[in-house]
């Protein structure tokens, strides 16, 4: 049956091509294009209802459905190649007609047999520009918006990256994604309007994870705020809290779109949740660790130390310089040293405290830590 629009193509290019279709009138070429494509476009509906079972029904439109698309992107590599001069201007006109009018018979056939259409195939090269250009200014407009609701730097990072990979047309988007990327804007325009100043991160996680934005750039934003928050906690057990604050605050959120933006990758709340449920088994086993050994007297559950929590930090710090310590996580030794050792000035330190004296400036307390070290080289050449 895909003779009819094979029969079809070759009409189209041989006027093309011979040169007699910028020689006709206007009117008369998109008339005889426009009736060929009303009477294909019919015979595929009769066709549609006379072809058992769907799949069947589906193979033969998607058939029509790309020999379309094929035949669309033929004609613009053909506008592509013209060199621009007045005797190819009516000829680029007719070839863009005609391209118009083929694209508008793909965009029917969606609308009118969304059943058997194939969502998941890429839109055609008029379609993608045109997508572009729609997401240009879309992006221009909520950049804009953004700014009047005094964002943070990392809200504007987070969506001018989003906004530049969706703009650089990598690949050509789906019919799926082109109707998401609508609503997506559509949704992301009403639903900022909603918004007070100044508007953080937080919210924009909520927000984008309502519209099942699924694209990997704003998962991986998403992961690292999460981590710069749990960076700021003074301790495991604030980590914990705040881990599943995050872990309620995502999971209650309600779909204002139900599809996502890439159907190959799982919805946007699934794959935070699942980061969240990573970061809460790495907490545990740092307790376990630190259980298990203390159970096994190989460590007590804290050591008192003749120092302050700066000159603490000094002493570890140097520790890890002259390769005692080999540890290749700053905070997993940072949460070790604040769980299992306290003070003169303090029986429970904080690990935000620590972090801070340990990169900050030593001062004196360096002093004090020499004086013990230097008595621990006394001890040592006297006894051994």
């Amino acid at each position: 049956m895909m003779y009819e629009l094979i029969s079809f193509r070759e009409i189209i290019l041989d006027a093309l091509t011979t040169g007699t279709a910028y020689k006709w009138p206007h009117k008369e070429l998109q008339d005889e294009i426009l009736k060929e494509s009303k009477r294909i476009f019919s015979s595929i509906q009769h066709n549609i209802t006379q072809i058992e079972p769907d799949d069947r029904s589906r193979t033969y439109l998607t058939q029509h459905q790309r020999g379309l698309i094929q035949l669309i992107d033929e004609l613009e590599a053909m506008v592509d190649r013209e060199i621009p001069n007045a005797d190819q201007k009516n000829k680029t006109e007719e070839i863009n007609s005609v391209v118009n009018l083929l694209n508008q018979m793909v965009l029917d056939l969606q609308q009118y047999l969304p059943y058997y259409f194939d969502h998941h195939s890429p839109v055609s090269i008029i379609t993608q520009k045109q997508l572009l250009l729609n997401i240009a200014e879309n992006s221009s407009q909520i950049l804009k918006n953004l700014e009047e609701l005094q964002t943070d730097n990392e809200t504007n990072a987070v969506f001018t990256h989003i906004f530049e990979y969706l703009n650089s047309g990598i690949s050509r988007f789906t019919f799926e994604q082109a109707g998401y990327l609508h609503d997506f804007f559509e949704s992301l325009k009403i639903e900022l309007k909603k918004f007070a100043a100044p508007l953080q991160m937080p919210e924009i996680i909520l927000l984008l994870t309502s519209l099942n934005f699924n694209h990997p750039s704003f998962y991986h934003s998403c992961c690292s705020h999460f981590n710069h928050e749990l960076q700021q906690c003074e301790n495991i057990s604030e980590q914990y809290r705040l881990i599943h604050f995050f872990k309620k605050l995502i999971g209650q959120v309600f779909k204002m779109i139900s599809k996502p933006y890439n159907i190959n990758l799982p919805d946007i709340d699934e794959s935070l949740l699942r980061y969240l449920e990573g970061e809460i088994s790495y907490l545990k086993s740092i307790d376990t660790i630190a259980e298990d050994l203390n159970s096994g007297c190989i460590l007590d559950s804290n050591f008192k130390v003749n120092f302050t929590v700066r000159q603490l930090a000094v002493f570890i710090n140097l520790q890890v310089e002259a390769g005692i310590i080999t540890s290749q996580s700053p905070k997993t030794l940072h949460q070790y040293v604040t769980k299992h050792y306290s003070t003169i000035e303090k029986d429970n330190i904080s690990e935000k405290s620590f972090k801070n004296v340990y990169y900050g400036n030593a001062g004196k307390d360096v002093e004090k830590v020499i004086d013990k070290i230097v008595a621990m080289l006394a001890i040592a050449h006297e006894k051994y």
